[in-house]
């Protein structure tokens, strides 16, 4: 599938001299970015082509939706614990595709109308599987019973999830799905990333996401944890989610997209310590990408200067993803965030080519690359930005365009 990034940034970098074909370049800053399920689940098939239209103009090859069921539990039995799954009633289900795991769900079409965006707009979907608010029960001491319960009702129900999705879709969408997203978001669980529950939660956890990518067969799957600063290291996080991917029999297909932490309001340096910690534990076992957060603490959108900041600590990734550029940064969402979209697009703009990171697009950045390709031993600050080719290596095809366009500059 050809990938074509906005006009805007082919033409700010990548005009070449007259005569010479028009070089356009297939690497995006941000691979791709959320889209969560609530959001879109009543949108109609003309709102689904201008959304993805516009995500593809911004630059993003595919849309990460975060969840396909989307479940919501009470308690309302309190002579249970809150752990124990039984102990909580059902009180709404949605789905955006025709499920046995929601009722009424036979006139839910949103999916398939997204799949149909998505090939018109040359795009790919990931997936998501489903929301589950009991999830956010566990975790906070030993595991017991009730997170068993949990967690085998759950892979059970997301792998049949995937499999309707893949006998009603798989076959006319095979092109558009890239592959799943696993929902439920892991994290530095304390007795975990300390060994006080003998491994237990790496194992049970494992066990849960390999039901997923089971299902999801040839396509890879997609897991986005998060990490509390307070709650353990870098090293004892990393040595977590490891053991995970090996319980799950993870593939070297499948991806890890670490939440980079500035939702939290983490410094760029707390950023890099724990991002480059699961890069360097993992890059060997699983794709290594990042989830860049668009917004902070306030839950408001994320300055551009800090955007990049963060996306900058943790530049050795093999791509990254963005959280959310249609909630976030999307004036046709939120007119009110119509600043945030052009600042957007200025930065994306300003960082194409840019692989020292000084700010701007000129001669040093092809020196940088040329010195690194002879084998200098040099950091390169953003390599993402030279990969003007968009084959996810940096070679001598990247520095022949990055020269022409640099002769009209």
């Amino acid at each position: 599938m050809k990938h074509l990034l906005c006009m805007l940034m082919a033409a700010v970098l990548l005009t070449v001299p007259s005569g010479a074909e028009t070089v356009i370049p297939e690497s995006p800053l941000f691979e791709a970015t959320f889209l969560q399920g609530w959001l879109c689940r009543d949108w109609q098939p003309a709102r689904w082509h201008t959304e993805f239209a516009e995500m593809r103009a911004a630059g993003f090859r595919s849309v990460i939706l975060q969840s396909t069921v989307d479940l919501a539990y009470s308690y309302t039995d309190n002579s249970k614990p809150k752990t124990d799954p039984d102990a909580y009633t059902l009180q709404a289900a949605n789905a955006l595709c025709p499920t046995a795991l929601v009722s009424g769900s036979a006139q839910s079409h949103a999916l398939e109308y997204a799949l149909e965006a998505a090939a018109d707009s040359g795009m790919q979907i990931w997936i998501g599987t489903i929301s589950d608010d009991r999830w956010w029960n566990y975790g906070w001491s030993e595991p017991d019973d009730g997170l068993r319960d949990w967690l085998n009702e759950n892979a059970a129900a997301c792998s049949a999830l995937i499999e309707e999705i893949q006998s009603q879709y798989g076959a006319q969408y095979r092109a558009q799905i890239a592959g799943y997203y696993f929902h439920n978001e892991l994290w530095n669980i304390p007795d975990a990333c300390a060994g006080r529950d003998q491994g237990e939660y790496a194992k049970l956890l494992g066990a849960n996401l390999h039901e997923t990518i089971e299902a999801a067969a040839d396509h890879p799957v997609l897991v986005s944890p998060f990490y509390n600063a307070e709650l353990s290291s870098p090293g004892e996080y990393t040595h977590f989610i490891h053991d995970i991917i090996a319980a799950a029999g993870m593939r070297t297909t499948d991806i890890i997209a670490p939440q980079d932490g500035g939702g939290r309001d983490y410094t760029p340096e707390i950023i890099s310590e724990w991002i480059s910690a699961m890069q360097y534990a993992l890059r060997d076992t699983v794709c290594v990408w990042v989830n860049n957060e668009s917004f902070g603490s306030d839950m408001k959108p994320k300055s551009a200067a800090l955007l990049k900041a963060d996306y900058l600590a943790t530049g050795c990734a093999q791509a990254h993803i963005l959280f959310s550029w249609n909630h976030y940064y999307h004036a046709a969402a939120n007119p009110e965030y119509a600043a945030y979209e052009r600042d957007f697009f200025d930065l994306c703009a300003s960082m194409y080519g840019d692989i020292n990171a000084d700010g701007s697009f000129n001669s040093a950045d092809a020196a940088v690359l040329c010195a690194w390709l002879a084998g200098k031993p040099i950091r390169l600050q953003n390599w993402k930005a030279g990969d003007l080719n968009g084959d996810c290596q940096l070679t001598a095809a990247d520095l022949s365009i990055m020269k022409r366009a640099l002769l009209r500059t």
